[in-house]
């Protein structure tokens, strides 16, 4: 068994005899991508009171649901290519929460959406958000492994990978609307 094997059942054992890690990482794993994602919509809709409601929708749709799609979609695409079984199907016990989905374990899609809103969140209101999102996007990350769901190298993988499609794919829309002269 390899070290990232070996760390991520550590920390799932840990977690699963733990009566305050096993409510919080379920929490994480489970929970806190919503929360997440709320805020990051509670901005848009703070915008500018005099902006229609559809221009609103509309900006919130291209600069946030845009790039977390283009995230989830590049996510997916790597974990058919894969196919890595997920730690419970290899052996390391019943995780700490249903699967809905039971699809590929690699790169995880909730680490790569996390730190895709955290890297928008951070692209967009740094004032508002601070390390705040970057910080939950950490805990949804722990929580996939702790519930043993994921590996850490999953997690890992799906941080990077969420940071820098969000990331490059914000700043390509925001170049391309400016270039257009459809926002200042």
């Amino acid at each position: 068994m390899n070290i990232d094997h070996k760390l991520s059942k550590q920390m799932f054992q840990f977690t699963r005899h733990s009566h305050v890690l096993r409510p919080f990482a379920i929490f994480c794993a489970t929970s806190l991508i919503f929360v997440m994602a709320t805020a990051m919509a509670m901005l848009y809709q703070g915008a500018d009171p005099m902006e229609t409601m559809m221009n609103r929708l509309l900006g919130a749709g291209v600069l946030f649901l845009l790039p977390l799609g283009m995230t989830w979609a590049v996510t997916f695409v790597i974990q058919l290519l894969v196919r890595r079984e997920r730690p419970f199907d290899d052996g390391q016990g019943r995780s700490l929460i249903t699967m809905v989905w039971d699809g590929p374990s690699f790169p995880s899609a909730h680490a790569s959406l996390a730190f895709a809103i955290a890297s928008i969140g951070t692209i967009f209101a740094p004032e508002l958000f601070g390390p705040w999102l970057w910080i939950g996007a950490i805990f949804v990350a722990w929580g996939r492994v702790a519930v043993g769901v994921h590996y850490v190298s999953d997690v890992l993988v799906g941080a990077v990978l969420g940071t820098i499609v969000s990331f490059g794919s914000t700043i390509a829309i925001l170049f391309f609307l400016i270039s257009q002269g459809l926002v200042d």
